[in-house]
């Protein structure tokens, strides 16, 4: 999965470059992106990664805007394990929401902002949420999904 030195990405941005490296090499289409500036109703094939963009078949996007994405394939997902950090922005800002999903594995949650109604946490890595069974507002739901706990400022039961 690579290694990172020490930055301001190494809790958001290496981590979803990992994994869309492993939805590349797996072939696997997005159907679902959210990213800091709204949802996008696009699918897409990931052609490579250079220097921290996605480069698809429907343009090209900045990893560090991306909130969250879905897709109903199936993937093998790894996960850079969680390690603590004791200092800097990861500290305050992922680590607290990442050990919090850490202890709902299972649980069925929603992420408001994210435009996420309903999704089971299926596992947590560093700076990443894996996501099953994932329902969006606007009724569309995906098999898997994945999110950055550096970007999640609302974690709530699901909407009923």
């Amino acid at each position: 999965m690579g290694h990172f030195a020490k930055s301001i990405c190494d809790c958001c941005v290496c981590p979803m470059k990992c994994i869309l490296m492993q939805l590349m090499e797996q072939q696997i289409t997005v159907d679902f992106l959210r990213t800091t500036f709204g949802q996008i109703n696009i699918s897409f094939t990931i052609d490579r990664i250079e220097d921290f963009i996605v480069f698809t078949d429907q343009g090209n996007i900045a990893i560090c805007q991306i909130v969250a994405l879905g897709f109903n394939m199936e993937a093998d997902i790894k996960l850079k394990p969680i390690r603590k950090n004791f200092v800097g922005e990861c500290a305050c800002c992922e680590d607290p929401m990442t050990n919090l999903l850490n202890s709902m594995k299972g649980q069925k949650i929603s992420i408001p902002s994210s435009t996420i109604t309903e999704a089971t946490i299926a596992d947590v890595g560093e700076g990443i949420v894996l996501l099953k069974d994932l329902l969006t507002n606007i009724g569309v739901g995906f098999d898997l999904g994945i999110a950055s706990t550096c970007a999640l400022d609302i974690v709530a039961p699901p909407i009923q």
